[in-house]
């Protein structure tokens, strides 16, 4: 089996303390095709320093002032010369073996191959992400259900499609997902796998900026809601509902816990609004009724 060239790219901007890990974790791979480049935003911390030490073992790399994340990914990629595209940021990592699993997936006729990742918590914590549900067209118009780290694709996608939106700060690889799947009617390959892993830091956009990405996601599903058919966006109000009762129905229950009564009956009401037919959601206003 004729393995292909995979090109990884890493953006990077001041997180040397997890920037070696990340590299060692793609050059460590002992994968026979590999091309990586490393995209440094102008980092003021020893993020340098690091990527020279490696530099030898690049493909390619710069450290200079650039318009964002996506930016930087998008100038890596322009240089790529792989059939197979993938990336990999600088706080997170790539388990043994996860680009052999993707060449022979991608030798075997695929070219978008998912796997699954390995949250990182703050206190040393793990949890698996699984790929949520994607067999039905709605099913990517609730939650992003592609996760980043276990996700690679093939470059030809990326000449037909175009690179990454740099005007999305959250949400520029979701439209990315939802432009294969769309546009491209590309359908992704699962692996089943652990690929990579992503931690949950402080300094990362998913802890530290977490309410900015509902509405770059929203603004994304927007564009591409009008692809599917009145069944299929029906089907998508419905799981939004379901979301969002499921939502409230966690609120509720956290603020009864805490013996806050208002909160509790405010998120009961919001639970029975969007489920009124679920016997759970009268339970909850029964309780919150009561505040206990």
């Amino acid at each position: 089996m004729t393995l292909p060239r995979i090109t990884i790219v890493t953006p990077s901007f001041n997180q040397g303390q997890y920037l070696e890990q990340t590299l060692r974790s793609v050059l460590d791979q002992g994968y026979p095709n590999l091309e990586y480049i490393v995209v440094d935003g102008g980092s003021t911390d020893d993020s340098v320093d690091v990527i020279k030490r490696y530099a030898d073992r690049l493909a390619w790399w710069v450290s200079e002032k650039d318009a964002g994340q996506s930016d930087a990914i998008n100038k890596g990629f322009a240089r790529a010369t792989g059939d197979v595209f993938g990336y990999i940021n600088s706080d997170d990592f790539l388990y043994p073996g996860a680009l052999e699993a993707v060449g022979r997936a991608y030798a075997a006729g695929a070219s978008w191959v998912i796997g699954w990742v390995m949250s990182i918590e703050q206190d040393g914590g793990e949890w698996p992400q699984l790929p949520e549900k994607i067999a039905s067209p709605s099913d990517w118009f609730v939650r992003n259900p592609v996760p980043q780290q276990a996700t690679f694709w093939a470059a030809r996608h990326w000449k037909d499609l175009g690179q990454f939106k740099q005007d999305l700060r959250y949400a520029f690889d979701y439209e990315y997902w939802l432009r294969l799947r769309f546009r491209g009617r590309v359908e992704p390959t699962i692996v089943r796998r652990c690929l990579g892993s992503y931690r949950l830091h402080q300094n990362s956009k998913t802890v530290a900026e977490w309410d900015g990405f509902e509405p770059e996601f929203n603004r994304a599903r927007e564009e591409y809601l009008p692809m599917l058919s009145g069944d299929e966006r029906r089907e998508v109000a419905r799981k939004r509902r379901h979301k969002e009762s499921e939502r409230h129905r966690l609120l509720a229950w956290q603020a009864l816990k805490k013996a806050d009564v208002p909160q509790a009956r405010k998120h009961a009401y919001e639970t029975l609004r969007r489920a009124k037919l679920a016997t759970e959601s009268w339970r909850l206003m029964y309780c919150a009724l009561r505040g206990r």
